[in-house]
């Protein structure tokens, strides 16, 4: 995930470029290619998202609508498109742009007959999309399952480290989170194995949206959570 810096950077060169935006997809309407696979098309939506556009939710999302009405009644471009940034934003580069899945599921795929969605893969996408809204920045984080009650953690910021203990990235991760904690005794760590045999903790993953490990949430003093899906290195950042 991106720092704060590294947002305001992009955020200028954003800037720069935002008055190119408007002609951009000039011409998409009249688009007749192929749109089962094509990765030129894919290429220059990343290029445009990642590029042309600030990387903040709102914005992105004032681009997608911008972008879906300019495929007019061309639906297999359209839902060529919705697909492509459904994967792009499951797993987004910046730890707030997990929220444009959840607008992308509410405006779109909750709504449209879309090419290839059926009642099972719209069933996970909401599922995925429900565990994001709870998880957007600034909302209490959910319970541990009954493995450690967050609300009793007296502490200025919490840190939620979910860590299997046969992994070698998460043992570095750990010895730089240790570090860390280290320089910033105002933190507490709460960490959790998630290579064990303990039924509490399979819930969790749905929970915290848990696909790899290790994995970083932090909390601030009401338990709210602040950044999350992060580098320890990051955490100073943003305390």
């Amino acid at each position: 995930m991106k720092s704060r810096l590294g947002i305001v950077i992009l955020l200028l060169a954003t800037h720069l470029a935002w008055g190119q935006n408007t002609h951009f997809w000039d011409g998409i309407e009249n688009f007749d290619g192929p749109t089962d696979e094509n990765p030129i098309l894919t290429s220059q939506i990343d290029f445009f998202f990642d590029k042309m556009v600030a990387p903040l939710p709102d914005s992105v999302e004032m681009e997608i609508d911008r972008l879906v009405e300019r495929t007019g009644d061309n639906t297999n471009l359209r839902d060529f498109i919705l697909w492509h940034l459904l994967q792009r934003y499951s797993h987004p580069e910046y730890m707030s742009q997990d929220q444009v899945f959840v607008f992308l599921y509410d405006q779109y795929f909750s709504r449209l007959e879309i090419k290839d969605l059926n009642a099972n893969n719209l069933a996970l996408i909401q599922e995925k999309a429900e565990r994001l809204r709870q998880l957007a920045l600034f909302n209490i984080a959910p319970e541990l399952n009954g493995i450690i009650d967050l609300p009793s953690i007296e502490s200025n910021y919490t840190v939620l480290f979910f860590y299997d203990h046969d992994c070698d990235l998460c043992q570095q991760e750990r010895q730089d989170l240790d570090a860390v904690l280290w320089a910033h005794p105002e933190i507490q760590l709460v960490a959790i194995d998630l290579n064990t045999d303990d039924i509490r903790v399979d819930a969790l993953y749905d929970l915290y949206d848990i696909e790899t490990t290790p994995l970083i949430y932090v909390l601030d003093k009401n338990k709210r959570i602040i950044a999350k899906k992060i580098r320890a290195e990051q955490i100073p950042l943003v305390l």
